[in-house]
């Protein structure tokens, strides 16, 4: 990792107030809100090794879950909202392993069966299945294009071909806060090796963001998104500060919501898989849990973000 050195200051802009929720979930932001519907699939995923490749059983199981709440007369009275809530919880489990390309293709089918049995709500699952392709473990993420907190336009997809640590965070967040020391451990550890870390940050005002990264030495690139509602984290559908994503050199979502010690063993199985694939002679094992897919893209094309 690189330190990289700071043009002048743009004038600062300030953004619009964090949402209530965040504001009520800052003591306590690395829990699924409330509106999550997650609980109900939690026993699906209990005891699976996160990172690591679903069986099919617990695909359909999950599978059969959603079918279950959907089916619920509370959801059955007010699909389009409990419906929303199920199938985010549904993505939050996935997030818990990896899909196989024919797994990935059967949820997709049974999302595409329940848009044609619920065709007035048909906008919020082509959302919710777009999410599952760009946002899951297994899948090519989303790009990002946006300003850093310099002022400075960059896109995720520079760093391809390097491991990505991307942080949603933010300074008014305690669990975010609580990430520091490991993030200055990441910064020391992976200096001169192909590991990235990348920040998008929700604080209103660039200038918090620049005293915390002086105070905690932490001179990694961000996108500034101006709030908890921000164009990145809405498209990245954030909902849980911090969140974070680990992408492997390809660009694929490996891990989610890694913390502490947890990213860095991620990062260093990353990198161990790395050494086996290119035949270094130092290379220990470890199998290679990845998808590969053909492009960063979709039926509706190339996906990309234009942040601020």
């Amino acid at each position: 990792m690189t330190t990289p050195t700071r043009p002048a200051r743009p004038p600062t802009r300030r953004a619009g107030w964090p949402t209530l929720l965040a504001i009520c979930l800052a003591t306590a932001c690395d829990v699924p809100p409330y509106d999550i519907g997650y609980e109900d699939f939690a026993d699906a995923v209990a005891g699976h090794t996160e990172g690591t490749p679903f069986e099919d059983a617990r695909v359909e199981q999950l599978i059969a879950t959603l079918d279950s709440v959907l089916a619920l007369p509370e959801t059955v009275r007010s699909f389009r909202r409990q419906a929303g809530r199920y199938l985010q919880g549904f993505r939050w489990a996935l997030g818990k392993g990896m899909v196989t390309e024919a797994q990935s293709g059967r949820i997709v089918a049974h999302l595409e069966g329940l848009k044609e049995d619920h065709r007035g709500d048909g906008r919020m699952i082509d959302r919710q299945r777009r999410l599952f392709e760009i946002l899951s473990p297994g899948h090519v993420a989303l790009n990002i294009v946006g300003t850093d907190t310099d002022g400075v336009r960059f896109q995720l997809e520079e760093y391809r071909g390097n491991i990505v640590v991307l942080v949603f965070s933010g300074e008014w967040c305690g669990p975010c806060r609580a990430e520091y020391p490991y993030q200055r451990r990441m910064l020391e550890r992976y200096e001169g090796e192909n590991v990235v870390l990348l920040g998008v940050n929700s604080d209103e005002e660039l200038e918090t963001i620049w005293e915390a990264k002086e105070r905690e030495r932490l001179h990694y690139r961000t996108w500034w998104d101006g709030d908890t509602d921000g164009p990145i984290s809405t498209e990245w559908d954030v909902w849980m500060w911090p969140s974070i994503f680990i992408l492997d050199e390809d660009g694929v979502i490996r891990f989610v919501n890694r913390r502490g010690d947890g990213i860095i063993e991620a990062v260093d199985q990353l990198l161990e898989e790395g050494a086996g694939e290119r035949g270094d002679p130092d290379y220990v094992g470890g199998e290679v849990y990845r998808i590969r897919w053909a492009a960063s893209t979709t039926s509706e094309g190339p996906l990309s973000l234009s942040g601020q």
